[in-house]
C-alpha cells in the first residue's frame, strides 16, 4: 500500500513538472536563469522518474509469492 501511494505521488509530481517545463508561457522566456531552471527541472524529473520506477518494481516484487524450501 505504501509503495502504491509513493508511486502515485511521484507520478503526479513528474506530470506537474513536465507541465511547468513545457507550458507555452515558460517557453517564451530567454535568459541564463531560464536555461538553468530547465536543467534543474530535467535533473529533478530524472530523479523522480527513477524513484517512481523503483517503487513500481518494488510493488511488483511484493506481489509475487515466493516459495522457499
Amino acid at each position: 500500500m505504501l509503495f502504491a501511494i509513493i508511486f502515485t505521488v511521484l507520478a503526479v509530481m513528474v506530470t506537474w513538472l513536465l507541465y511547468l517545463a513545457l507550458r507555452p508561457r515558460a517557453l517564451e522566456v530567454e535568459s541564463e536563469t531560464a536555461d538553468l531552471r530547465y536543467i534543474a527541472m530535467a535533473l529533478i524529473l530524472i530523479i523522480l522518474t527513477a524513484a517512481a520506477v523503483a517503487s513500481m518494481l518494488i510493488l511488483g516484487k511484493l506481489g509475487q509469492v515466493t516459495i522457499g524450501f
